[in-house]
């Protein structure tokens, strides 16, 4: 008999059943005459002569030197993986009764046809089965409507009947009502693994089966491996090096892959949401807590570059699970339409096999929106995003799997998919700041260059993404490698242009004086914690945590002068202004207009009282009156901003000066610097219009 795997599971009987009933389907002779010296029949024997009688002698008269190398290898791992999913004997017994109905699923397309041919080869029992049709690798354009038909002709038929259900198909209702017994296609688990190797050419070099299943890789990254792959990997002469195939085929670690999210510093809400939904995936890993008590979909927005994919792939392996990827881009890329959904599919489909894992979905703003104005290909549009919605829908009733989209216009997106149940979470996530790039950089860095050079790098490369870093780095290096150099810092910092020689620094400081003048009126008029300031090489940014209102007059103005307080910061502190308050749609001065004129057109707050207007912007264009009343609130509230201002500048001028030096500062460091200043109660008169 083959050697045993240590702390035999329960169907590894079942599984050497079926692996002689192989060999006998091959013919080849029942594996006791390899090693067994003695010609007393095993209880294995005498159990195969009750269920199918005696063995003709003439059936291995030729070939009674073969051992089970020479069964098909992909049909020798499927075996036992059905031996698995049984489970025992009795299961399949239970099966093979008149009028059973048993659906096997999590099926690789790949793998339909291998099951299809093991089921008929290796169990006595002439089930009717039923699997969907498969075209080129995939299933076919019509699988589903023809799978369901022969799913109801079924029912006319007396015998048992197996129904392989791959990823991507469906049952229809009266299957589900009347509860068929539903198998999942067993993963190559270790112990899978090594029965497979028990009874290959391996076989007699697995003298401790412990010792082996410590050196292979772990469960969650074999399931990455299709049935080709662990057969290719085990043709190797030697068992360490099949091992070693085996690990090289799963190898993933963060110099590759990205850091775990335990290397990454900082309070971001992105880093925090993924940090707890890996907390709370381990604790259900472990049986602490319930799957449907956890959050399992995170949507991640933001600029290019800024790290959304990463993040996503150190989430991975930080809980130790497989990754899925998947993007819009690479779905579309395949053909028509039909071919585009197919791979929607096939992503989803792999995720649900692999799980637990996390299926990252890149690009999904991609999948637009049903309330777009533009008519253009709305039927393919309207196509893909129900397609989507039931794949999530149906995703999201599976155990095990985190759904993880990341895209740069969430405003795109049909709200729909933005849903709670589809995406819980919903994050932007903005440009790293100092202590990020430090990290990043002392992940690729920290043999070349000294910590303290990094962390002056991080602070001057401030407003540069993660990918600007990576290809920044790749250049550097291979400058260094064609000049003969060691790698140094001013080589980075001419890929990035952040040579000190260059900064104009009183660009610099008003920069600082404009973000510190927003962030103290934020702080004055209690309008929501800062989170962070950047200054970088487009200008400043700060990300405010806005706090819910009541919508009065009074707080649709506090707004308006937190919008100005930039603006009124430089006059203060410079003498004039600069055009660092206007430019787009989202600017200083955009966001003060927007909000001065719908107090006017469409609030009902205005002077004209409560009115609406279908469109405020060309009402405001062409009416003079209320241009003028427009610009009076805007002016109003700018003045406001400066006498705030004038009675904080001390704050103000300490707040610009560290945003200065460190180029990027977290909540926890301009909460200190901002506790010195007061709450503003001073408000403007309280007539609805200002004089």
């Amino acid at each position: 008999m083959p050697h045993l795997i240590e702390n035999t599971p329960t169907w590894a009987a079942f599984a050497d059943i079926l692996i002689e009933r192989l060999r006998r389907h091959h013919g080849l002779a029942p594996s006791r005459f390899l090693d067994d010296e003695d010609d007393e029949p095993s209880e294995l024997d005498i159990l195969f002569q009750k269920l199918e009688g005696p063995v003709p002698a003439k059936q291995f008269s030729e070939r009674t030197d073969l051992p089970s190398r020479y069964l098909p290898a992909r049909q020798l791992l499927t075996g036992v993986r059905l031996a698995a999913t049984f489970g025992s004997q009795d299961q399949e017994q239970e099966s093979a009764q008149c009028g059973a109905i048993t659906v096997i699923r999590d099926i690789a397309i790949e793998d339909l046809q291998l099951i299809k041919d093991t089921l008929k080869s290796a169990f006595p029992t002439r089930w009717l089965i039923i699997e969907p049709d498969v075209a080129e690798g995939a299933l076919a354009k019509n699988a589903q409507s023809r799978f369901d038909r022969i799913l109801v002709d079924s029912v006319d038929k007396i015998e048992p009947v197996i129904i392989l259900q791959p990823d991507g198909m469906t049952l229809p209702a009266h299957l589900k009502a009347i509860a068929p017994t539903t198998l999942a296609f067993s993963n190559v688990t270790h112990d899978v693994l090594l029965k497979f190797l028990a009874y290959g050419h391996l076989s007699d070099q697995l003298a401790n089966a412990g010792n082996t299943r410590a050196a292979l890789p772990t469960e969650s990254a074999m399931k990455a491996l299709g049935t080709v792959d662990i057969c290719a990997a085990t043709r190797a002469p030697a068992l360490h090096q099949a091992v070693e195939r085996l690990r090289r085929m799963t190898y993933r670690n963060a110099k590759e892959n990205g850091p775990r999210l335990e290397d990454m510093t900082g309070d971001s809400s992105a880093l925090t949401a993924a940090r707890r939904i890996v907390a709370d995936l381990l604790d259900w890993r472990a049986g602490k807590t319930a799957w449907h008590e956890l959050s399992h979909s995170l949507l991640l927005f933001g600029g290019p570059g800024t790290g959304k994919t990463w993040l996503a792939r150190a989430m991975g392996n930080s809980a130790g699970i497989s990754i899925v990827t998947g993007s819009f881009g690479e779905w579309q890329a395949a053909g028509h339409l039909g071919d585009m959904l197919r791979e929607m599919r096939a992503s989803f489909a792999k995720a649900r096999r692999n799980a637990p894992c996390i299926l990252v979905i890149d690009e999904i703003d991609a999948v637009g929106s049903r309330t777009d104005d533009d008519r253009h290909a709305s039927h393919y549009r309207i196509q893909v995003i129900t397609a989507f919605l039931a794949e999530m829908d149906q995703i999201a009733q599976r155990e095990g799997v985190i759904v993880v989209g990341t895209c740069n216009h969430v405003d795109r997106m049909d709200p729909a998919v933005l849903r709670s149940g589809r995406m819980d979470i919903k994050i932007e996530v903005p440009l790293p700041d100092s202590e990020a790039l430090h990290a990043i950089l002392s992940h690729h860095l920290s043999k070349d260059i000294a910590d303290h050079e990094l962390r002056k790098l991080a602070h001057r490369a401030v407003g540069h993404s993660a990918a600007d870093i990576d290809a920044a780095i790749r250049a550097a290096r291979s400058n260094a490698r064609h000049e003969r150099k060691l790698l140094n810092v001013e080589m980075l910092e001419d890929q990035l242009n952040i040579g000190s020689a260059d900064e104009n620094h009183n660009r610099t400081w008003r920069i600082a004086v404009h973000e510190a003048g927003h962030a103290v009126i934020g702080k004055a008029l209690d309008l929501g914690p800062i989170d962070r300031i950047l200054i970088t090489g487009d200008g400043g940014q700060i990300y405010r945590r806005a706090q819910s209102s009541e919508s009065r007059l009074c707080d649709i103005e506090d707004e308006i002068v937190y919008s100005l307080g930039g603006r009124a910061a430089e006059r203060l502190m410079l003498g004039e202004v600069s055009a660092g308050a206007g430019g787009p749609a989202t600017s200083d001065l955009a966001l003060a207009t927007r909000h001065a004129v719908d107090i006017e057109a469409t609030y009902g707050l205005g002077h004209a009282g409560p009115v609406w207007h279908a469109n405020p912007d060309a009402l405001h264009l062409a009416t003079p009156a209320i241009r003028d009343r427009v610009r009076q609130r805007i002016m109003k509230a700018e003045k406001r901003a400066g006498e705030i201002l004038r009675l904080h500048q001390h704050v103000l001028d300490a707040l610009a000066s560290e945003l200065v030096e460190k180029r990027s500062m977290r909540s926890s460091e301009i909460a200190q610097l901002l506790q010195r200043v007061t709450e503003n109660t001073s408000a403007p008169t309280p007539e609805n219009a200002p004089p």
